[in-house]
């Protein structure tokens, strides 16, 4: 069951890169398609998902255990999670989604302190914003409803 998760989750991320794929604009005449790489890795990724989709019908029922289900049961929710954290960018921005979605996912990890969970509330929107949007000079995504990055610098 799990490998059949996991084939699934990877099936769905390589259709979606797929089709990001397919939204990048065509080359003018003599000129390499800018989404050419991330075509050709899209298409590996869903060769591979199919692989191991294939390989999961192979394998017998009765190798499974309760341990098989609980591991797909968080694979499924880590892309679900992954699904709505992207997607909530548009409406909060980056930091309100990042400050929610690390603990959760970190306690998934397997973080246990509750100080260490509190604290990744503010630490890894803090981290990461100074990471990428500070030295690496890439825009924020700005929420349309609700931006803490607004309401931080007044």
């Amino acid at each position: 069951m799990r490998a059949y998760a996991e084939g699934l989750v990877l099936t769905a991320i390589s259709l979606v890169a797929l089709w990001g794929a397919w939204q990048v604009p065509g080359a003018t005449p003599g000129d390499t398609w800018a989404g050419i790489v991330p075509f050709s890795a899209s298409l590996a990724l869903l060769v591979l998902s199919g692989l191991m989709i294939l390989g999961a019908s192979q394998q017998t029922a009765s190798g499974e255990d309760k341990t098989d289900h609980a591991a797909t049961f968080e694979i499924i929710s880590l892309f679900l999670i992954a699904l709505i954290y992207q997607q909530s960018f548009r409406w909060f921005g980056y930091l309100l989604p990042t400050g929610i979605v690390a603990p959760i996912v970190l306690y998934m990890f397997g973080v246990r302190s509750w100080l260490g969970l509190a604290l990744s509330v503010v630490i890894c929107p803090l981290v990461f914003h100074v990471i990428f949007f500070e030295l690496l000079g890439v825009f924020p995504p700005f929420g349309e409803v609700f931006d803490l990055l607004d309401w931080i610098k007044g």
